[in-house]
């Protein structure tokens, strides 16, 4: 098979299961063997083996769209299938917000949601931005009383995640240099509610940041209790999930500058994903009918940025990474138990990183008990300064 352009070389077509299920009974051929067979219930025949006599795929181009039509013949069957898609060049904008900080504006802590959708996205991403217009709207509250952060707070609303990524990943790419110099952390919200349930991934060293946060804030399901009580009730996998996938904007800033970065949500998966159906009146009868998950998580978003812009010493607890890798030691040591594999080296590593997480958490405490009179010297300043440094390129 040959590529069409900047076609795909394998086509992908979505369709009903209704429609799948009326094929795939029509194939014929032998049953597969079980371990071939798909989860989707429902195909009292079982999925079949199937031997294509032919297949052809035509690729015809005009007007800037694409016609793609892909047909199979089987001994029994033959199916064709038709997929129409356009070929252009946008421009796409991100729209950046900044509010400089007073003692330390090279520094950065950023805070991000898409604004794309596949169609209404009420859910993905529109439930994220309005708890980014949230997050700022009491940024502009706050300085209207006199606050300036330490810090600068960047306020990033990205296009084109849909399409891959594009507008945060294009932006990390162009600013990698000041970003992996400067940048403190990156926070994501994509998707902020999709039901029930608060969660949270992110780089070990925000894990204590993001619980105390939670503890901060009222189940918006339970006034009785915080986010933490019902988080910690509810969940029997790990209370904080990792960020090793690209599903959203923070894998630019994780994966190419290595910034710190963390994601909140409520609610896992919510079946009118990136459909017709992800519009304003499924959220409001299923998603969140009061709205209270959305102000939730604008207020764990708005928690987090403002210890990470504010306090004098960066919120990182690298004990908490050194557990983190210690614990995935581990479960490797169990893995290659039977091979020889010597691990030596890595646990040494992590001993080591814990000693170090140790002796800068020593020395954060006698720079602060030190300060009294001094709090306005250059040299205080300068101390903590280094101290911060150390802890964002570690």
């Amino acid at each position: 098979m040959e590529s069409g352009g900047d076609l795909p070389l394998i086509p992908s077509l979505p369709i009903s299961w209704a429609d799948g299920e009326t094929i795939m009974r029509s194939l014929g051929g032998d049953v597969a063997e079980d371990d071939w067979q798909g989860s989707q219930g429902g195909l009292s025949t079982g999925w079949a083996l199937v031997q294509a006599s032919s297949i052809s795929l035509t690729i015809i181009e005009r007007l800037q769209r694409a016609v793609l039509v892909v047909s199979f013949v089987t001994c029994d069957s033959t199916f064709s299938f038709g997929l129409q898609g356009e070929q252009k060049i946008a421009t796409i904008e991100n729209v950046i917000g900044v509010i400089e900080g007073a003692e330390e504006p090279d520094r950065y802590v950023l805070l991000g949601n898409h604004r794309d959708a596949w169609t209404f996205g009420a859910v993905d991403p529109n439930s994220g931005t309005a708890a980014l217009l949230e997050v700022a709207e009491r940024f502009r509250k706050l300085q209207k009383k006199g606050w300036k952060p330490r810090r600068t707070i960047v306020l990033c609303n990205w296009d084109a995640e849909e399409y891959g990524l594009v507008g945060s990943t294009e932006w990390v790419e162009e600013n990698r240099e000041i970003l992996a110099s400067r940048a403190v952390a990156y926070l994501n919200v994509d998707r902020a509610v999709a039901g029930a349930g608060f969660h949270a991934a992110s780089t070990p060293q925000l894990d204590q940041l993001v619980v105390e946060a939670a503890q901060q804030v009222l189940d918006p399901d339970n006034s009785s209790q915080s986010i933490y009580d019902s988080w910690v009730g509810a969940t029997s996998s790990p209370l904080i999930d990792r960020l090793g996938d690209g599903r959203s904007d923070y894998a630019a800033f994780i994966q190419h500058v290595g910034v710190p970065s963390a994601n909140f949500y409520f609610g896992l998966e919510y079946p009118v994903y990136h459909s017709m159906y992800d519009d304003y009146v499924w959220m409001e009868k299923f998603g969140d009918p009061m709205f209270r998950r959305n102000v939730a998580v604008a207020s764990i978003w708005g928690l987090v940025a403002l210890r990470l812009a504010d306090e004098e010493f960066l919120p990182f607890n690298y004990l908490s990474y050194a557990a983190e890798l210690e614990k995935s030691a581990d479960g490797l040591q169990h893995e290659v138990s039977s091979k020889e594999v010597d691990l030596l080296p890595l646990f040494r590593s992590i001993k080591a990183l814990q000693e170090a997480a140790e002796k800068i958490d020593t020395q954060k405490t006698v720079i602060r008990e030190s300060r009294g009179w001094m709090i306005v010297s250059k040299e205080y300043k300068m101390k903590v300064r280094e101290l911060n440094d150390r802890l964002m390129m570690a």
